[in-house]
């Protein structure tokens, strides 16, 4: 069975989360540490809409959708993510059919009708940890934007 992600990117003591994101999605690969949440779970085929937190320069947005075309795992090489502070990847999500939003969609806009948001007023509780498993209802309101803003 398919399961739905917002996979979240942060601002860092040395970069902004727009520039960790452009080369997250360049590269079609995210990192997952061994404190994120659902590393378990996340898999193949899997699809995943990315999100910019923080307070940088087009912070609070949904930027891309993608699918997630395998999952790799280290387990005997120690690979640390250069971009968030030299932690620790345990795996990392690459993709195919990656959708860029043309304009971004800032998630005030949206998220009265996103179900994963469950307190509006203080919406990014729901966005700590790098990734959120959200359902396919609200995949597609997001996914929907997207298709609008390529219009």
């Amino acid at each position: 069975m398919k399961n739905y992600y917002c996979l979240i990117t942060s601002d860092t003591k040395i970069k902004y989360a727009t520039d960790i994101i452009n080369s997250r999605l360049k590269e079609k690969k995210f990192p997952l540490y061994k404190r994120t949440p659902f590393l378990n779970e996340i898999k193949k085929n899997d699809e995943v809409v990315f999100y910019l937190a923080g307070t940088g320069e087009n912070s609070q947005s949904f930027v891309a959708s993608a699918k997630i075309s395998c999952v790799e795992i280290f387990n005997k090489t120690e690979v640390t993510d250069p971009d968030n502070n030299n932690q620790i990847v345990i795996k990392y999500l690459n993709f195919n059919n990656i959708k860029f939003f043309k304009k971004l969609v800032n998630i005030k806009s949206i998220f009265d009708n996103l179900n994963f948001i469950k307190n509006k007023k203080h919406y990014g509780a729901n966005l700590v940890g790098g990734v959120a498993k959200i359902n396919f209802d609200d995949f597609k309101i997001i996914d929907k934007q997207l298709d609008q803003s390529m219009l």
